[in-house]
């Protein structure tokens, strides 16, 4: 009996974040996995895997016809979450989402499924506390949400040539992670850092819970063009989310209020030190404006019942694993 050949897919960005644990768990459920790279020599967390390697840029669009060849999904996960230029935002997480659209419209066309992996910052934050959904208008109060948007955009202007679909997250956080990271590294400090203001209140997803969801968008049936936000069911208050993370890592913090003024100087100090050490920072001033929003909210119903996605990982286990993975790195 002949053995069924796997069923290959695109991922752009594995070596990152998301799309390295996204390329987990495609390979482990039989899939054959291609990764765009843009240098062979970084593999990161792409090490020693079974995939398919091809070197291209989705900001080069003529660097993209190998990739999307022959493959039945595509996984856009290649985006930028911090950079020292705004128009870098731009160039890679808007435009190159139309150029891996137009190449896959161009060598692709047969295409199964096109995933974006978006984000909440695109939507922006609650106004009035109640969840957004996908039909809650965008305000996105940073470059990088408005550059998201625009990604948003043009997937959609696809919606009728090629089968799209948009997942939205908030925070995710997990192992590999660098920037949620932050707040474990100083909570092992001692150190918790809050903004003044009163509560503030959001939803957060592990990130094993991201590639579920993004494993069930490729294998429902979809309406093109359709937006998700995954996320844990409920939502945190910040007093909630402190508690769990330093019970969670068995760490005690003293934590510190610094007025808005004072953390947005802080993130202009930042944005100049920049300027010499020739490296992004992870605190910017128009991340401070988003920190201080009091309801970073999204509505989970549509991808529960669309997709009959349901997180397994409630915050109190997520930071469990992810200060074990930490520690056993020796991150902290």
């Amino acid at each position: 009996m002949s053995q069924k050949v796997p069923q290959r897919v695109l991922v752009t960005g594995g070596t990152g974040f998301v799309g390295s644990h996204l390329t987990d768990r495609l390979l482990q459920n039989g899939y054959a996995v291609t990764c765009l790279v843009r240098d062979i020599r970084k593999l990161h967390w792409l090490e020693d895997k079974d995939v398919q390697l091809v070197q291209g840029d989705c900001t080069e669009l003529e660097s993209l016809a190998e990739a999307v060849q022959g493959v039945s999904s595509v996984f856009h996960c290649a985006g930028l979450t911090k950079t020292r230029h705004v128009r870098d935002y731009y160039a890679v997480n808007h435009l190159g989402t139309k150029n891996i659209l137009e190449a896959c419209a161009r060598y692709n066309p047969a295409i199964e499924k096109f995933i974006l992996i978006s984000s909440q910052a695109a939507a922006g934050p609650s106004t009035d506390g109640h969840p957004v959904d996908d039909h809650s208008t965008p305000h996105p109060l940073s470059d990088y949400g408005k550059s998201k948007l625009l990604a948003e955009d043009e997937v959609r202007a696809y919606k009728d040539r090629l089968p799209v679909l948009i997942i939205r997250p908030p925070s995710v956080y997990g192992p590999r992670d660098r920037d949620v990271y932050e707040l474990f590294r100083w909570a092992s400090r001692g150190v918790i850092i809050k903004l003044s203001g009163g509560e503030r209140y959001f939803n957060l997803c592990y990130v094993e819970d991201l590639t579920a969801a993004l494993l069930l968008a490729a294998e429902t049936r979809t309406e093109s063009g359709s937006i998700y936000f995954v996320a844990e069911k409920r939502a945190y208050s910040w007093s909630e989310f402190r508690a769990v993370l330093l019970s969670s890592g068995d760490v005690k913090a003293y934590e510190i209020t610094i007025p808005y003024f004072v953390a947005y100087l802080m993130a202009l100090t930042s944005e100049l030190a920049s300027l010499f050490t020739k490296k992004p920072v992870l605190m910017n001033r128009q991340k401070v404006v988003e920190a201080v929003q009091p309801y970073w909210l999204c509505d989970v119903d549509k991808v529960e019942n669309e997709l009959c996605f349901q997180a397994e990982f409630p915050l109190r286990k997520g930071m469990e694993l992810t200060w074990q993975w930490y520690r056993k790195k020796l991150w902290l």
